[in-house]
């Protein structure tokens, strides 16, 4: 009973985790996208710099989802719905916020 009692510590753990890697995942590409701005001559492209962001952030999780295959499979299971239904349900209210129509009359 214990050893069950264990698994559904680390599954809930890593339940956790994985919500609060996609909420700080997600507002970190929100700010990068953000800052995004025509370019002037003579800058450099700021694609690059959210292109290597995000590669170090995929490895990241990558390296989460490693962790939590070695303690718990279940627990790895689990992070990638809820990454998945999190970073969907951020995109959609996102969406929705851009979508609202802004006071003022253009």
């Amino acid at each position: 009973m214990e050893n069950e009692g264990v698994k559904i510590i680390w599954i809930i753990f890593w339940i956790l985790v994985a919500t609060g890697w996609s909420v700080l995942s997600f507002q970190w590409l929100r700010k990068e996208v953000e800052e995004i701005h025509p370019m002037l001559a003579g800058q450099k492209s700021p694609m690059a710099r959210l292109i290597q962001r995000r590669f170090v952030v995929f490895i990241l999780l990558g390296l989460l989802l490693y962790l939590a295959l070695r303690t718990e499979p279940l627990g790895a299971i689990g992070m990638v719905i809820v990454i998945t239904i999190a970073t969907w349900v951020q995109v959609i209210i996102y969406n929705n916020s851009l979508n609202k129509p802004t006071g003022r009359k253009e």
